[in-house]
């Protein structure tokens, strides 16, 4: 592979990074997620067993699972503005039936979904302020209560025209009929 993938300079994969460490540093939301199975003193164990980049649905499993799963959507520019961008993170949490109860009086989706606010609304984490836009609970099967929250953050968009921005390719410019030639470098 031509491209150095441990230092992409992507925004989502950036962004995906930020989120993975803010929740598996926090230690509520470590505790509250309540795998038995794991060390809460070593917080990494926790991503990608509870904590995934991606929209997960949990299937049938032996063991009853919380999970906080979250993904970032690009949307194209603003209508009143091409220079700015709107993306939106949704988090999902997934609370098996048999763990929705907590000692707080507040049922796990419910106390997740505030922790994730608390963690993420109106922060600036991602150099923009992000908006929490829904905060919906829903059902995914009989095992499984969620709660959705959607944030909303508007970013400048990177520039993209073509021209000299992409370091593995190389344009000119014909100067008779103004055409841009396109090669790749090897």
């Amino acid at each position: 592979m031509i491209r150095n993938i441990q230092e992409i300079e992507d925004d989502i994969s950036l962004s995906k990074r930020i989120i993975e460490t803010v929740l598996c540093n926090d230690p509520d939301v470590i505790e509250v997620l309540d795998n038995p199975e794991l060390d809460p003193k070593v917080p990494e164990e926790y991503f990608l067993t509870n904590i995934f980049p991606f929209i997960r649905v949990p299937g049938t499993q032996d063991v009853s699972k919380n999970f906080i799963c979250y993904s970032i959507d690009d949307m194209s520019p603003n209508e009143y503005n091409d220079r700015i961008k709107q993306q939106y993170i949704q988090f999902t949490v997934f609370v098996h039936k048999d763990l929705t109860k907590t000692k707080y009086g507040v049922t796990r989706h419910d106390l997740l979904g505030y922790l994730i606010r608390d963690l993420f609304n109106r922060s600036h984490l991602f150099g923009h302020e992000l908006k929490l836009i829904s905060n919906r609970e829903s059902v995914t099967d009989t095992d499984y209560c969620t709660r959705t929250l959607r944030f909303q953050l508007m970013t400048p968009e990177v520039a993209q025209d073509g021209l000299f921005d992409n370091r593995y390719e190389r344009f000119s410019l014909n100067a008779h009929d103004k055409r841009i030639v396109r090669e790749c470098l090897k």
